[in-house]
Formats: structure tokens, sequence, C-alpha cells
């Protein structure tokens, strides 16, 4: 199993360097500073049409091509820059030091070296342009995000909730039944919204005052986050697992896919099982204490190093 996820990775660190090279390529070929989606998808078609199962199956979104999914990730983890209407540029080289002090560069335009995890390429040299994590990619602190949302909230609403998701001290709960709201508590309420033929689910953020909803939609990339954040004002205990698979590999098990910003940074030190909401990740020793760091920032606890077949702490 590990032997799988460290090809996949190679895989992807490869590919990323390939579409790197193709932006390039066509740049200087049609005399611009950026590419469209439409000359980069073909040519990945090609070569992910002789891909294993396990590469394609990582990318699950039967929604978007592979191609097409494999684009947007390179684009989130910032090895390249999405500048409007589906073109494509490039980023400079770019170093992010972790909370342990070691580097990585990402959106390198030489060829990757043999990582085991992660798409970060590890190195000793500081580039002139360098971040530290919370410079690569903001994250909303959850008591900043819920204050947020609690000034936005209206009772200015015309439609009555399909489903709501509370939350206890044993984590959150979604049930079509509306009742029993407690005055002044937090929930996530889901609406199904009609536009002409179509039905269209909405999120919201609600507060239960003076016996009516108050509410304000969730922006859709802030709902896990947002969900992890009444977890944990609502008391729960959020906990990982660490597993050694010995040979200096380590697998992360999650209760819960993480918010977008842990993802995205996971990846660059980990592999994650699958592309859109994974649960589990693979890294090497060297990066327990910045994958502990990562995970304390959305408040999750270490339960402890287990080995694959049974506890060590």
């Amino acid at each position: 199993m590990i032997n799988e996820y460290i090809s996949l990775q190679q895989n992807i660190n490869h590919y990323s360097y390939y579409v790197k090279q193709l932006i390039i390529g066509f740049c200087e070929e049609f005399q611009t500073n950026k590419v469209h989606s439409h000359r980069l998808v073909p040519v990945l078609e090609r070569l992910f049409n002789k891909e294993t199962d396990k590469f394609l199956s990582f990318f699950k979104d039967e929604k978007r091509s592979v191609p097409i999914q494999f684009i947007h990730f390179l684009s989130q983890q910032g090895e390249i820059i999405h500048v409007g209407n589906s073109y494509y540029s490039l980023l400079p080289e770019r170093t992010i030091k972790l909370p342990d002090g070691q580097y990585i560069s990402i959106s390198a335009l030489k060829p990757p070296t043999q990582n085991r995890f992660g798409l970060g390429q590890l190195t000793d040299k500081q580039l002139p342009i360098t971040l530290t994590l919370n410079e690569y990619i903001y994250r909303p602190p959850f008591e900043k995000l819920l204050s947020v949302y609690t000034k936005k909230i209206t009772n200015n609403h015309d439609i009555e909730p399909k489903e709501m998701m509370y939350f206890t001290e044993k984590g959150s709960f979604k049930t079509s039944t509306i009742k029993n709201m407690q005055e002044g508590k937090f929930y996530i309420l889901y609406f199904d919204r009609e536009f002409g033929n179509k039905i269209k689910p909405e999120k919201y953020f609600a507060q239960w005052k003076n016996g009516e909803w108050y509410v304000t939609q969730i922006v859709s990339n802030m709902f896990v986050r947002l969900r992890y954040a009444l977890r944990f004002f609502g008391n729960a205990t959020l906990t990982y697992q660490l597993i050694n698979h010995n040979y200096g590999c380590f697998e992360i098990k999650l209760p819960y896919s993480l918010p977008r910003e842990e993802n995205i940074l996971l990846r660059l030190i980990a592999t994650p099982n699958e592309n859109r909401w994974p649960k589990s990740y693979f890294t090497t020793e060297d990066q327990i204490n910045n994958v502990r760091s990562i995970l304390a920032y959305c408040k999750l606890n270490e339960e402890g190093v287990v080995a694959k077949n049974g506890v060590l702490n």
C-alpha cells in the first residue's frame, strides 16, 4: 500500500512539472503570458489515458474530467495561477517555511526530486520569496470566522429550512426534524431554493433568537471550516490518529475531511488518499511535527501514535 502512495505522489509531481513546461512552451509559441485550459486538457487526456487505476481513482469528481481536476489541483496548491476565464499562468518559485524550521519550495521549474510524499520539494536554500504558512494561505481562526458570520445574520428570509445541523459535545448531527431549538445557539440550515424548474440547495449559518431564525448564507468554500468551528464551540473533542507503518512512513487518520486550507497545507508534505474529501494522508517521520502544528490550528487533538498492528503509546 505504501508503495502505491509513493508512486501516486511521484506521478503527481511529474505531471505538475510537465504542465508548467507546457505553459512555458505555449507562452513562447503564442507570445503571451497565459494559456487557456483548452490547450492543456487534450495533452493531459492523452497522457492520463495510459495512467494507472490508482492515479485515476484519486480524482473522483465525476462532474469534471481528470485533466480539469488536475489543473485545478495545481492552481489550489500554488504551482500555477488561474488568472480568469480559464487562463493559467506561472508563478515565481517560492519557499515556504514550515513550523519546525524546514523549507520546501513550490512552483519550481526544475524536475521534481524523488519525494516520498507531498507536492512541496524539501530544500536547504531559502529563496527571496519565502512565506510562512499563513502568508501562503490565509486560515481564518475559528473565533474570527464565527464573529464575521454572527454580524451578518438577519431575520429577513423567505423559506423554511429542509434540514438543520446542530452541535453538541458529541459532535454534529443533521436532522429533518426542525424543533427543540435553543435560544442563542448556532445551527447550520439547509434550504432548497427554486429557480424556475430547478432546485438549488443552499446552506445557511443560523441562530435561533426570539422564536425565529436569523440567518446568513454560507460561502461554499467556508462551509467545512465553519462546521469545524461550530463543533469546537459546541465542546466536541476532535481527534486524529497517527499510524506508524514502519520504514519512516506514517498515516494520518481523520474523523472528518479537513477545511480547504489545512488540506492544501498537508498536501505540501503528505499524500492524501483521494483528491476531493480525503480523511487519510501518508507522510514521513520528519514531517510529523509540522503535521501536528497544522492540525492543531483547526483544534484537532492527537490520540497518540499507533503501530500498524497495535498501540505504541
